[in-house]
This record gives structure tokens, sequence and C-alpha cells, in this order.
């Protein structure tokens, strides 16, 4: 934490603190319902400031806000989801416009920079990307699988020249985001991908015959979209 998160941090506790103290020797009256929120709104105000990736920081924020408005009763408890959504889709929508406009946030991997697990046998690629945009490359290297997360943010799996085996799965959990997996021609690609307010767009080979290899795409997509080419 740099100085300026601290001294911002210190006099949001410090303010908060001595109002809470006047306030239980009965010296002023204040309405301190919700307080609890501030352990929500003052972090991540304070990260905000700190964190390279603004977009949680600022998501957290503006839950933080919402909690106490509902705590005050501003607004409804029962329509806080909806305020939730509106919240994260706009913020999602700007760090993919700034995501697209800077190349330098898109960082490039390769299979050695990547966490395995061993699964039924089969060496399997454990990606996680939040509130980023990542791009996995494979060419020339042996892949046996995957399990992809993304949570508000764009993972790509570039396919392409490597050497797929034969029935190897791609688990994808993609919540708020979008996947993109690129392969050869010579691949057929089978998804069973269960989705809520998102899309899936398969624009490959999805017919087996032999010669071709068979990759599995299945998992769940919410508020988001994966697209196979």
């Amino acid at each position: 934490m740099n100085r300026t998160s601290k001294i911002i941090g210190g006099i949001a506790l410090l303010a908060f603190g001595i109002v809470w103290a006047l306030e239980l020797f009965n010296l002023i009256n204040i309405n301190l319902e919700g307080w609890w929120t501030l352990f929500i709104i003052v972090p991540c105000f304070v990260n905000i400031f700190n964190d390279k990736h603004k977009a949680g920081s600022v998501i957290g924020f503006g839950i933080g806000i919402l909690l106490l408005l509902a705590a005050r009763d501003i607004i409804l408890w029962a329509d806080i989801w909806k305020y939730m959504i509106c919240l994260v889709a706009v913020v999602w929508g700007i760090s993919l416009l700034c995501f697209s406009k800077k190349g330098s946030c898109c960082h490039c991997h390769t299979t050695d920079e990547t966490k395995t697990i061993v699964m039924d046998g089969s060496k399997m690629h454990k990606i996680d990307v939040s509130f980023s945009k990542q791009d996995y490359r494979y060419s020339g290297q042996r892949f046996e699988g995957a399990e992809v997360q993304t949570s508000f943010g764009y993972a790509c799996l570039d396919l392409r020249n490597a050497d797929i085996m034969d029935g190897a799965v791609i688990s994808l959990d993609c919540n708020f985001g979008g996947i993109e997996i690129r392969v050869d021609k010579d691949v057929c690609v089978k998804t069973d991908i269960n989705t809520t307010f998102a899309g899936v767009d398969c624009d490959c080979n999805t017919l087996q015959s032999d010669g071709l290899k068979t990759l599995y795409v299945k998992g769940q997509c919410n508020f988001g979209g994966i697209e196979i080419k």
C-alpha cells in the first residue's frame, strides 16, 4: 500500500471512529444504520488508488454504497441485485473498452506459465482470469485439456498448431466474462455448455470423421459469451 492509500484509509477510519465515539457518548445524534458497510466501502475505496486493475475495487466500492443505501431504506433490498447488475455491466464495459485501447492490458502466456494438475491421467492447465484480458498460446505444445475460469475478464486459448490429445476436455466456468478458443480445421469440437443470459458461437468443425481429433468443451457461462473458431 502506497503512502497516498495509507493517508486516505487512515483519514476515513479516523473520521468514522471519532463520529461513532461522539454518538456513543450522546454528544451528537447521527443515524449510523448500515455502518457495517464501511468495512466494504473503505478498503475498496483505498484499493482504487492502489490496485493496478481497478475494476474489482470500483465494483466492490459501488456494491458497498448500494448496501449502505439499502440499509438506510433509500433503495429496496429486493431490488438491490438489479442495481448490482447495472453497476457490473457499466464497469465491465468500460474495462473492456480500456483493454481494447491499450495493448499492454493483454498478456500473452505460454504453457510453461500456467499451473497444471493431473486429472484422470491427463495434464490439465488451470487458467483463472479476473478483471483482465489474457492470451494463452499452445503452438507446438502438447495439449491434454484445461480448466478455465473467467470472472469479469477475457481469456483466449489459441490451440492452432498444437498437438491436441484426441478426447481432450476443456472445462469452462465463465461469469460476466468472455472466452475465445481457436482450433485448426482438423479438430472436431463437441460442446456441452449451459448458459444463462449468455451466448455460445461455435464456428468450427463439429462433425466427427476418421482422421479428426475430438475436443470436448463443456461447462457453464453466465452473463458472458464463448466463441469457438
